[in-house]
């Protein structure tokens, strides 16, 4: 209670003085204030010339510029409609197939004649077959489909004792002859022999 006293008290002293001009401050009030010299000469009395304030510039605005450079250009088609254009794509479509094209498995890496069939699992609906490489004596897979061989020859049949695969022996006359070549079971010599 004695605080809010003492606080009105000093404020109430404060507007006083202001109201008054008891603080004889020369300036505080705009009135007091002398007025600036004025920017215009002084007639022909040969007075000094007043120079005029210098006019602060607005901050210079940046600038954009666009850059083309490594950009995709925002207004060609991402799809070539060109026919020209088009048809040179496609054969270099066709040129880069060509090249994977090539062997890419060690199945197709070598001739069919290196392959020895040594054995086949599965029923009528899923068949696998299995087969050795003779020289590095590893063992691949086969299913219907596979291929097999130098001249993209590829698995058609898979039979309890023989694998049946189907290649292509040359082009004539728009026509392609197929060679089916025939991997039969390789038997152990025990069991040719009898031997339990």
């Amino acid at each position: 209670m004695m605080r809010r006293q003492f606080i009105s008290v000093a404020m109430g002293i404060i507007l006083l003085l202001v109201l008054a001009g008891g603080a004889d401050a020369p300036g505080l009030w705009a009135a007091d204030s002398k007025p600036l010299p004025s920017a215009v000469p002084v007639g022909s009395s040969g007075g000094p010339l007043a120079r005029p304030l210098p006019v602060a510039l607005p901050p210079p605005v940046p600038t954009y510029e666009y850059s083309a450079a490594r950009k995709a250009d925002p207004f060609r088609p991402f799809m070539e409609t060109d026919p020209p254009l088009k048809a040179k794509m496609e054969e270099e479509l066709k040129k880069l197939m060509a090249k994977r094209s090539g062997p890419i498995s060690p199945l197709q890496q070598a001739d069919i004649g290196r392959f020895r069939l040594v054995g086949t699992a599965g029923d009528q609906k899923r068949c696998v077959a299995v087969v050795e490489d003779g020289i590095s004596k590893k063992y691949y897979p086969l299913v219907i489909g596979t291929y097999i061989g130098l001249n993209r020859g590829r698995v058609s049949e898979i039979l309890p004792d023989r694998v049946i695969v189907e290649e292509k022996a040359g082009k004539q006359a728009k026509k392609e002859k197929v060679r089916r070549v025939t991997l039969m079971l390789h038997k152990e010599k025990e069991e040719e022999e009898g031997k339990p």
